[in-house]
């Protein structure tokens, strides 16, 4: 995958790696862009969405037979009946190549971490502009999107979306008992639908 390095980028990923901006130095900058461009060598980012009926009720609501309760997102989609459902993924050898850098050097691992936490995030925010605003209906507005495990939304959702979506099958991404998605760098998430 291609990717602009911009200053933003860096500063998110450092900060990702918890280094207050007086830590910041062209040691630690060289590290992360470095390791942005390995990601660019094997992430392969994946998306599946799609768009559901929203069934209210008191502190939740219903989408296709799975029930969300979370007064954080209710409060997000008060004016919406419908939404959009989307997971994504940078795939396994992303996770593979993580572990290797963290037993190889630590820093390295940790800056590969964050990149790889910035990339996906920054993809999903470009996915989104690029392929789901433009197929919205005339009038409609999204809100900002919301992943279980904010708020007082259950990580016990992203099941909920990655079936939905049947992203296992159609991107790898599933779920383990202790509820790590897998591969890890992924992201499930829950947008409103509204007309402005």
């Amino acid at each position: 995958m291609q990717f602009e390095l911009t200053d933003k980028i860096i500063t998110d990923a450092l900060r990702y790696m918890r280094v207050p901006p007086e830590g910041r130095n062209e040691e630690l900058e060289k590290t992360v862009s470095e390791a942005f461009r390995r990601l660019e060598g094997y992430a392969t980012p994946r998306c599946v969405w799609g768009r559901f009926k929203i069934l209210h009720f008191d502190g939740g609501f219903e989408i296709e037979g799975a029930y969300i309760r979370s007064k954080n997102l209710e409060k997000l989609t008060s004016r919406s009946n419908e939404c959009i459902l989307l997971a994504a993924t940078l795939g396994h050898e992303t996770d593979r190549q993580i572990t290797i850098a963290q037993n190889r050097n630590m820093l390295e691992g940790i800056a590969l971490d964050a990149c790889a936490s910035v990339i996906i995030d920054d993809y999903i925010d470009r996915f989104i502009k690029s392929e789901i605003v433009p197929r919205l209906h005339e009038g409609e507005r999204m809100t900002s999107r919301f992943s279980p495990g904010y708020g007082d939304l259950s990580m016990t959702v992203t099941e909920d979306i990655i079936a939905i979506l049947n992203a296992e099958k159609r991107i790898g991404l599933s779920v383990t008992r202790s509820l790590m998605m897998s591969p890890i760098k992924s992201v499930t998430a829950i947008a409103g639908l509204f007309v402005s």
